[in-house]
């Protein structure tokens, strides 16, 4: 299975779990991961990182093989998904307009979904979990991630 990475993945294990100061193992998995091919991030989530934080889009952006460029096939992805999942995006707050990019990236591509992001179970207020669930998708998180590698770190 691979994987598409929402940005609140990325940031829980770069920033909060698995700084790569302390835990530098896991990053270098993480880095052959990205070049084989089993892990993946919407250019938009690269978009994302460099207004949040630096280091973190500088570690992704050297890794060019894990952006997917926007295209027709995701285009029409979130343009699906945005038709039935309209509150996925929070337009009054300008958050979590990536979202629909990272499960487009996940359909398009057969991946599974990496977010640090916790379902709502409301129709109205959807997360990525709600909408992977309500889509056949799977959603985990980057622990279930390490555990569905096998990874003894």
């Amino acid at each position: 299975m691979s994987y598409s990475l929402d940005t609140s993945g990325f940031l829980d294990a770069w920033v909060r779990n698995y700084p790569i100061d302390v835990f530098p193992t896991i990053w270098q998995r993480i880095d052959e991961a990205v070049k084989t091919g089993l892990l993946f991030a919407s250019e938009e989530v690269l978009r994302e990182l460099a207004k949040k934080d630096d280091d973190a889009h500088a570690w992704m952006k050297a890794r060019p093989a894990m952006v997917v460029p926007f295209d027709k096939r995701i285009e029409a992805e979130v343009i699906g998904l945005m038709a039935r999942f309209p509150r996925l995006v929070d337009t009054k707050k300008g958050r979590s307009g990536c979202d629909p990019f990272v499960i487009a990236v996940a359909i398009v591509g057969g991946h599974s979904v990496i977010t640090a992001e916790h379902a709502t179970g409301k129709p109205d207020a959807p997360r990525i979990p709600d909408v992977c669930k309500a889509i056949n998708v799977p959603c985990v998180r980057m622990l279930d991630f390490f555990r569905e590698q096998h990874w003894n770190l």
